[in-house]
């Protein structure tokens, strides 16, 4: 039965590394076939819900990854890394002129999710506090590992990004945005790379 197990879990494992490496691949050749085409990034265009599905499945790795986890301390760090995916991705939805505009348009124009947020932000911190300096190392160690490399190399990218939005790089609008969201689109799928290296690690 253990062999039978141990079998599953490493076919499980190889299979989310060959998806991860093609996704890579399909993001590399996506940016290199549709930069100098603005029409490629339109509001809730191809780059933008490419973005959004990478946030949420980082999301969802990162919280599978806390519901399995052993204890307190590691759970709650795993929590604070999905609110983080969480985060960045109600940063980037936007419902206007979708079929949910008439259903969550009232929610989003108030920052209403901003608020549930931060409310489970707030959740989050305050069930750490008796545990904050444990807290503190584990997620140092968790982040001075692979974990870090790849969270680090998306919020690059994303920063990359954000530059760009404003001009950063040049004056041209169009060639912004195909930057801003070609680079927005790198720093995502890192960030959902780094939930699933954290997820594959800890299930070893």
């Amino acid at each position: 039965m253990s062999s039978l197990t141990s079998s599953h879990s490493g076919a499980v494992k190889y299979t989310g590394d060959a998806l991860a490496a093609l996704l890579f691949a399909i993001t590399c050749f996506q940016i290199w076939f549709c930069f100098g085409d603005v029409s490629w990034y339109d509001e809730n265009g191809l780059f933008e819900l490419s973005q959004d599905a990478f946030l949420a499945a980082g999301a969802v790795l990162f919280f599978a990854d806390a519901v399995l986890a052993v204890d307190r301390v590691s759970r709650l760090a795993l929590l604070a890394l999905t609110l983080f995916c969480l985060s960045i991705l109600f940063r980037e939805i936007d419902v206007r002129g979708t079929n949910l505009d008439p259903y969550l348009n009232y929610a989003f124009q108030h920052r209403w999710h901003y608020v549930f947020l931060g409310c489970l932000w707030i959740a989050v911190v305050a069930l750490s506090a008796r545990h904050f300096r444990l807290s503190c190392l584990y997620m140092l160690r968790l982040l001075a590992g692979l974990t870090g490399a790849l969270l680090l190399a998306g919020i690059f990218f994303y920063v990359m990004g954000d530059f760009a939005e404003k001009h950063f790089f040049t004056g041209n609008v169009d060639v912004s945005e195909m930057v801003e969201e070609s680079m927005e689109q790198l720093g995502t799928f890192f960030l959902c790379l780094s939930a699933w290296v954290t997820c594959r690690r800890h299930r070893q």
